[in-house]
């Protein structure tokens, strides 16, 4: 049976690159990131989506070989038409909840925007851990546990009684990563205030990059409900130029 979120984002997949700048400046932030010195000859990447980070990895790391995985096949496609014609860039479908892969170790296993999907963030890093050689690099961005605070506040209220949505405290990070083996890590967290036209746009823009959350009841939101939620949006996040929504990424490299 296929994953919810390989149907989500396979949907998504033909408008997901354009619609996720903010993915395209995380996969930019966590290449630069990287170690100067650091020259992997095998990276996996989990999550590669359309290829933002797939990108910066092989601007990175031009005469690395690079496993490009998703759990998506429309996504890879995506990716496979925009960077196909460069070198040593192979492509796989990949459950990254709990990956394993004949090919381990690699050197650098990496992915970008993808873990915030994942509750147990222990047991991805377990696995991640087990993908690595001894002398391995670890590089993730993901999402705080309190990502979108405005949206969060207005969807967690009785009126609309959301679950908390995704996404990690990465104050706990450092006991995982110490339970896991992990050495060494850099670990910096960020708030982004992003301004769109509209709550309309905004909610445009998460369903064209597959990250709407559904109602908790599993139902479409309905006209009324849809009209209230995008009210209270324009309410809670006003601005001169539109609406203020505050991304909150984190990213972290450890060995």
């Amino acid at each position: 049976m296929t994953d919810w979120r390989s149907r989500r984002f396979g949907r998504s997949a033909a408008t997901y690159h354009e619609a996720t700048p903010v993915q395209a400046q995380m996969a930019h932030v966590l290449a630069g990131m990287l170690e100067p010195d650091l020259a992997p000859a095998t990276i996996l990447e989990m999550g590669s989506g359309t290829g933002h980070f797939t990108q910066a990895l092989r601007n990175r790391f031009p005469h690395a070989q690079i496993l490009a995985t998703d759990l998506s096949g429309a996504m890879l496609r995506q990716a496979q038409h925009r960077l196909g014609h460069l070198s040593n860039l192979r492509w796989e479908i990949l459950d990254g909840r709990e990956p394993r892969h004949t090919e381990a170790p690699f050197d650098l296993v990496a992915s970008n925007a993808m873990v915030q999907w994942f509750p147990d963030l222990d047991l991805h890093l377990h696995a991640c851990r087990s993908l690595l050689g001894s002398q391995g690099t670890l590089a993730i961005g993901g999402f705080c546990h309190d990502h979108f605070p405005e949206l969060d506040a207005i969807l967690r209220s009785d009126e609309f009684a959301y679950p908390p949505g995704p996404g990690h405290d990465p104050a706990l990070l450092p006991d995982i990563l110490v339970s896991t083996g992990f050495r060494a890590w850099r670990l910096e967290s960020f708030s982004w205030p992003r301004t769109y036209t509209s709550a309309a746009a905004f909610l445009g823009h998460l369903r064209e990059s597959g990250a709407n959350r559904p109602p908790p009841d599993g139902q479409s939101l309905g006209k009324e409900r849809l009209k209230r939620l995008l009210t209270r949006i324009e309410e809670r996040c006003a601005t001169p130029d539109g609406i203020e929504i505050t991304w909150k990424p984190w990213f972290l490299v450890a060995s």
